[in-house]
């Protein structure tokens, strides 16, 4: 036959590629400057990509026998050149490394495309001759043999190495590595993706204890954690990680035998992307005392089940690295994968405890991680480190055992321990160690860049491009994230049609397009469920109740991603289920069960440490403490979820925590300080790139209110109400915003404006399945200020009655506050001073002088309109005092409003007491309040000094 004749050979590494007869070195298709001799040494190392090429060998092809160079000095320059040319550090390669007095090695995984006249021939895989059929293990039948032929293609399936533990439940990831190029390396945008050919997945599934020695369970880990770390060298196989092994484990579980019968193969291969399943058992044998283990390694093919490798050794119990060594050497000679060489024999080493001690330690330390009982696995790891100090990877283990519990300070001095001893590992076991330095720094961004760098080399790899992604998203670029998913769905399959990508889709565009979100998250509930990805079900499931786009008050969602959590042992994602819950029992309007859910949900994120998730909690507890009336202990605690959120550079949440903490500063008075904080809130959530500023905008416009800025108000509020309506993804917000523009129409005397309002707002919640009470309220001021208290008087009561049963103190509150005024304007002094005080009984107002001032402006409005005692007109002069009191203090405060309603009650006052004084007062009020635009305040001035009944003014809503 005659040879294949090449008519064009394109290499591709990372984002270039090498067109070798047209000498064009193309980086995302764009051409990099490259001169002659650089790009030849460029050929020369892609050729021989994994291979050590001698300086000598350089010498002969670069250079002719009769040409004169000053050999060392322009060999480095040419080097420097094409490091230059392809932003290759030379301290830190991605992909020339240089071995003193050897030569150099290209690093990057190469993938060559030849155009041919002729088609190649056939080549034979020995893998597959001579395999034994797998036994069942349930009935001991044997599975049909399939013929070698039958098994083409079979490593094109590509690994998912990602659980729910760390991150989206480690679905999501928690490898960390290091960062080898600059954030803005990749470009954002569309073009041809050059085709990835996924490389051969293993997973180490675990070795079974057949001496049944509890002493020696902590071997299982500790041979799996090895024998993946021998397996691994050389980046030519892809390793699924122990956590997701281990989480598949706890929540499907297999037969811990030596051999898995095909249909559990399947599942296992299927539910973790991995073509290959190495697992086994160990035993004592001989004397005790002699310390000697038998380790039998089975490979089995996971889509069929078949037995393609088998192989036993003995060692000693001292040495458990040579046990390993020889057994992987026997697995890397059948996969045709290049045994470990001299070089990287050492970084192997490094990777593993030194001492027997140190690795049973360290053992048994990740199973408590992966179980997380995060304290046990930090005593461990403390351990560890002292029977071998020089550990790095234990340092690291340790600062991610202190990230969950939330030692910040403790995490970061650990880390950087691993990472200052990090020189002597391989290049991938050092990116772990200092992208774990950098995740206990919180430094999200930098995390990123180091992903970048290995999706890049490694495009095959779905677990890299989904933490890519996420953090891509968590350092506010959802735009590369999207860029990032867009790659990932390139991926041949099955890991193109993995769940994870549409979770992680689905996260990177909510909250702008809610319809997307909701079809992305319930596709990728129904593909885990039909690949058995139990684990990542779940938190599909828990994404879709956070969602909750019905407005359930118990979204089944929820109640399913629970029980499966709770069955994993994963505590952090069971809290978060039962905060999901507590969220939908509150906006629902039952803040009585939401209470001991928000509270369990607490327990178990400080079980667990998840600063993040202790943060959220806590906020939203907040908020129901808030409407308790409890405002000082809602302001703590707002604060100290801030410090949750800050801690780990949450800009997000910090600025949902800095506005609510604005609002109980509202009530304290503080409008100042309020005033800097709504900003400060609104401008974290749009750097952030996936927070909604809204809400900040529309409490900044009932600030402004408050301070008689009307036209400034409407600025703030109308823009928010818009967005809202076009977002149409959180009825509570958009109902809020419709009520406080309601309250700036009715200031303005538009009071047809404000009824719509409300009313849109009231139909908003109710098909949110939430309470409408305090819409109910609004809608009686605005009666009272339409002069029908007594129509005002039934929506009241049945708000207060709604009130009472969310028992909700801080809203029953200011409905009797409303009631009173009700009754006030109905002459009904009895009931006005009963419902008042109720009002009294239901919270310590004094260190909240905005609600506390409106409290003392009825009261003396009440005194005012009783009887007076005596001829010295008693109550006239009580009421009198009490109202300069409020005029003075709302005036120090800068509560413009309040200030001027009781600057017209001290009007009407004063034409009952001397009628040309008070008639002035209400004149000039008339004119100053009609020239800022509160034309009610306006017309209530106008028709006291005309002789109508003295009116009671319906107060603007506060901030509660």
């Amino acid at each position: 036959m005659d040879a294949p004749v090449i008519s064009k050979r394109v290499y591709r590494f990372g984002l270039f590629e090498v067109e070798v007869e047209s000498g064009k070195l193309l980086r995302e298709g764009t051409r990099v400057k490259l001169q002659d001799q650089p790009f030849r040494l460029l050929c020369l190392l892609l050729e021989r990509a994994g291979q050590v090429v001698t300086r000598e060998e350089l010498r002969q092809v670069l250079w002719s026998s009769d040409t004169y160079v000053e050999f060392d000095g322009s060999l480095n320059a040419t080097l420097k050149r094409l490091r230059f040319a392809l932003g290759d550090p030379a301290d830190n390669p991605i992909f020339i490394e240089t071995l003193p007095k050897r030569g150099y090695r290209f690093l990057a995984p190469v993938t060559v495309e030849e155009s041919v006249s002729n088609a190649a021939p056939a080549v034979h895989n020995a893998l597959f001759d001579d395999t034994t059929p797998a036994r069942d293990e349930r009935a001991g039948a044997p599975v049909p043999r399939i013929p070698a032929a039958d098994l083409a293609g079979m490593y094109s399936r590509h690994s998912l190495s990602f659980g729910i533990v760390i991150a989206l439940l480690v679905i999501l990831g928690v490898a960390s590595y290091h960062r080898l190029t600059s954030a803005d390396e990749r470009k954002s945008g569309s073009g041809a993706q050059p085709q990835v050919v996924s490389r051969t997945s293993v997973a180490v599934i675990g070795f079974n204890n057949a001496s049944g020695r509890a002493g020696d369970a902590w071997l299982s880990t500790a041979f799996s954690e090895m024998l993946s770390t021998e397996l691994a060298v050389g980046e030519k196989l892809r390793l699924v990680s122990g956590e997701d092994i281990v989480n598949l484990r706890l929540s499907s579980p297999w037969p811990q035998t030596d051999t898995l019968a095909q249909p559990t193969t399947a599942r296992i291969g299927t539910a973790l992307n991995s073509d290959l399943l190495v697992l086994g058992s160990y035993a004592n044998v001989g004397k005790p005392e002699n310390g000697q283990l038998r380790l039998d390694v089975r490979l089995q093919d996971a889509k069929t089940g078949r037995i393609l490798v088998e192989a036993a050794e003995t060692g000693s119990t001292q040495n458990l690295f040579d046990l390993i060594s020889r057994i992987g050497a026997k697995l890397r000679n059948r996969l045709g994968v290049p045994g470990i060489t001299e070089i990287e024999e050492p970084n192997v080493l490094a990777s593993l405890p030194s001492n027997p001690e140190a690795a049973r330690l360290y053992s048994r330390g990740l199973v408590k991680l992966r179980e997380y009982d995060y304290l046990a696995a930090r005593g461990l790891f403390e351990e560890t480190i002292k029977a071998d100090p020089k550990f790095a990877l234990a340092h690291s283990m340790l600062s991610r055992a202190d990230i969950f519990l939330g030692h910040d300070d403790q995490a970061k001095a650990e880390a950087k321990r691993g990472l200052d001893l990090a020189n002597r590992l391989s290049r991938v076991r050092r990116m772990e160690i200092e992208a774990s330095y950098y995740h206990a720094n919180a430094d999200r961004a930098k995390a990123a860049d180091i992903y970048r760098v290995l999706f890049n080399l490694f495009p095959d790899s779905l677990d890299y491009g989904l933490q890519l992604a996420k953090l891509e998203l968590e350092s506010y670029h959802p735009e590369q994230a999207l860029e990032t998913v867009h790659q990932l769905r390139q991926l041949p399959a099955p890991a193109r049609d993995d769940p994870g990508i549409d979770l992680r889709e689905g996260g990177i565009l909510f909250p702008k397009d809610l319809q997307s979100v909701d079809r992305l998250w319930h596709s990728a509930a129904e593909k885990a469920a039909s690949q058995g990805k139990k684990l990542v079900y779940a938190k599909a499931e828990e994404n879709l109740c956070y969602l909750n786009r019905p407005h359930l008050q118990s979204p089944a969602e929820c109640r399913e991603a629970y029980e499966i959590y709770v069955a994993a042992g994963n505590r952090a994602e069971a809290g978060s289920c039962l905060q999901l819950m507590a969220e939908a029992n509150r906006l629902a309007g039952h803040q009585v069960e939401a209470v001991p859910l928000y509270e369990r949900a607490l327990r178990m994120f400080r079980e667990a440490g998840s600063r993040e998730m202790i943060g959220v909690t806590l906020n939203n507890l907040s908020l129901v403490l808030e409407n308790e009336g409890q405002w000082g202990r809602a302001e703590q605690a707002y604060r100290e979820a801030k410090q949750n959120f800050e801690a780990v550079n949450d800009w997000a949440n910090t600025s949902g925590a800095i506005s609510n903490i604005a609002d109980i500063e509202v009530l304290r008075g503080h409008l100042r300080e309020a005033a800097e904080m709504y900003p400060k809130s609104w401008e974290l959530a749009d750097s952030s790139g996936r927070a909604r500023h809204e809400y900040a905008h529309f409490q900044y416009g009932s600030l402004l209110l408050m301070q008689g800025d009307l036209k400034r108000a409407r600025s703030e509020v109308e823009p928010q109400v818009a967005s809202l309506r076009a977002y149409g993804g959180d009825p509570w917000l958009l109902a809020i915003a419709l009520s406080i523009l309601g309250d700036i129409q009715k200031a303005e005397r538009n009071l047809d404006g404000a009824r719509k309002n409300y009313q849109e707002a009231m139909e908003i919640l109710k098909k949110a399945n939430s309470s409408i009470a305090t819409i109910q309220v609004s809608l009686a001021e605005l009666s009272i200020a339409e002069g029908h208290p007594d129509a005002a008087e039934p929506l009241l009561r049945e708000a207060i009655a709604e009130f009472e049963k969310e028992k909700s103190a801080g809203q029953k509150f200011s409905g009797y506050l409303s009631l009173s005024r009700a009754f006030l304007a109905q002459a009904k002094l009895s009931e006005a001073r009963d419902a008042l005080s109720h009002a009294h009984e239901l919270a310590d107002l004094s260190a909240f002088p905005v609600l506390n001032l409106q409290l003392q402006l009825v009261q003396a409005r009440m005194a005012a309109a009783a009887p007076n005692s005596g001829a010295s007109g008693r109550n006239d002069q009580t009421a009198s005092r009490a109202i300069r009191a409020v005029i003075q203090k709302s005036q120090q405060l800068g509560l413009y409003n309040t200030n001027c309603e009781a600057r017209l009650a001290l009007g009407e006052l004063g034409m009952k007491l001397d009628p040309a004084s008070g008639r002035a007062q209400l004149v000039l009020l008339a004119a100053e309040t009609r020239s800022r635009g509160l034309e009610l305040l306006a017309r209530q001035a106008e028709q006291a000094v005309a002789g109508a009944a003295p009116a009671v003014v319906a107060a603007n809503k506060s901030a509660m």
